[in-house]
C-alpha cells in the first residue's frame, strides 16, 4: 500500500488533501500541522513513505526550508516530493527545486492535474525503487532511451519529469537544462485575455515542435508561458548554439504576428543551466528557472546562463 506524507499549518487543507487521495485509492495518509513535528517524525521513522506532499506558506519554517531539511535525511533523499502553494511565481519555483522538490501544484487543485502528477512521481519512486533493487533488464534500458529521445516532438511535462527521472547519476554530469519564455506574456506587459495568451503560446509551441531537436535531446511545454528543454549530447557551446537557435525561432514567430501581440516586443527570455553545473536533476531544473527569473528582471530578452554573468541577446 502506498503511504503518504502531507504537511500543511491549515486544517481544512489537510482534511481536503485526506480526502482527495482516498479518492484516488490511497488511505495510508499521515499529515502534520506543524513542519518541525513533521520533519522530527520523518527523521525518527524507521521506514521513508512513497510521497511528500508540503505547503509552501507556513509559519516557522516554509516549506521550501522543510524540504531542503527532509534531503538531508540519508532515508529521504530519494522520496519524490511535491510542492502545494497559490503562488505562482518562478522565484517559488526555482527556490523549490533548488531544495530537492520533484515537483508542484498550485491551489486550489484541479483533479485530473493532481492525480496526474501523483501518478508520475510514483512512477518515478517505483523507478528509484527499481534501480536499488538490481539491474534493469536490456529490454527496459531500451524503453528509458527510447523514451527520453524524442526528437522534432515538443512534449509535456509529466513526459518530461518522467525521462529526467530516468537519468541515472553517473550522467548527470552531462545534463543540460534551459527554460524559456514569452516576455510579452511572461511579465504581464500586455493585458491579454485568456483565449489571446493561449493563441500566442499556440503558435510559440508550434514553432517549437517543427525545430529538428538532437537524439537524446527533449523539448516540453512546461506551464502557462514557460517552455523547458534538457539536453544530454551537448557541452557548453553546442548547447547554447541551439538554446540561441530555438530563441529566434520564437522571436520570428511573435515578429510574424504583430496583431496578437497588441504592441508587446517580440522578446524571449531564457534561463539556461550547462552540463556539469548541477550535482541533480532538481538543482539543474532550479538554476535553470532562476536563471530565466533573473533575466526577466533584467529586462527580458535574452539568454542568462547559471551562475554566470554571460548574456547573449
Amino acid at each position: 500500500m502506498r503511504k503518504f506524507i502531507a504537511v500543511d499549518d491549515s486544517e481544512i487543507a489537510r482534511e481536503l488533501i485526506k480526502a482527495t487521495l482516498a479518492d484516488f485509492g490511497y488511505h495510508d495518509v499521515s499529515s502534520f500541522g506543524n513542519p518541525k513535528e513533521a520533519l522530527e517524525s520523518m527523521a525518527a521513522s524507521d521506514a521513508a513513505a512513497d510521497l511528500v506532499l508540503l505547503d509552501v506558506m507556513m509559519p516557522e519554517m516554509d516549506g521550501v526550508e522543510l524540504c531542503a531539511r527532509i534531503r538531508a535525511l540519508e532515508k529521504w533523499r530519494d522520496v519524490p516530493i511535491v510542492m502545494l502553494t497559490s503562488r505562482e511565481d518562478k522565484s517559488t519555483l526555482s527556490r523549490a527545486f533548488m531544495a530537492g522538490a520533484n515537483d508542484y501544484l498550485t491551489k486550489p487543485f484541479d483533479r485530473i492535474e493532481f492525480q496526474a502528477r501523483l501518478r508520475a512521481q510514483l512512477r518515478l519512486k517505483a523507478e528509484l525503487d527499481r534501480r536499488k533493487s538490481g539491474p534493469r533488464s536490456s529490454r527496459g534500458t531500451r524503453r528509458a532511451r527510447a523514451q527520453f529521445s524524442l526528437p522534432g516532438l515538443l512534449a509535456d511535462r509529466d513526459s518530461l519529469q518522467d525521462a529526467l527521472g530516468q537519468i541515472s547519476e553517473d550522467r548527470i554530469d552531462a545534463l543540460g537544462v534551459f527554460a524559456l519564455s514569452v516576455d510579452a506574456t511572461a511579465r504581464n506587459t500586455v493585458d491579454f485575455s485568456s483565449r489571446e495568451r493561449q493563441a500566442i503560446l499556440a503558435s510559440v509551441a508550434e514553432a517549437l515542435a517543427q525545430v529538428r531537436m538532437p537524439a537524446g535531446n527533449m523539448l516540453a511545454h512546461w506551464e502557462g508561458d514557460t517552455f523547458c528543454g534538457v539536453s544530454l549530447v551537448h557541452d557548453d557551446d553546442a548547447l547554447l548554439a541551439d538554446v540561441r537557435d530555438l530563441a529566434m525561432s520564437v522571436k520570428r514567430t511573435l515578429e510574424a504576428m504583430p496583431g496578437k501581440l497588441k504592441g508587446a516586443l517580440p522578446g524571449v527570455s531564457v534561463g539556461v543551466t550547462l552540463p556539469g553545473t548541477a550535482g541533480t536533476v532538481s538543482e539543474a531544473l532550479g538554476k535553470a528557472f532562476g536563471a530565466l527569473e533573473e533575466q526577466g528582471q533584467r529586462g527580458g530578452n535574452g539568454i542568462r546562463v547559471a551562475g554566470a554573468s554571460r548574456r547573449n541577446h
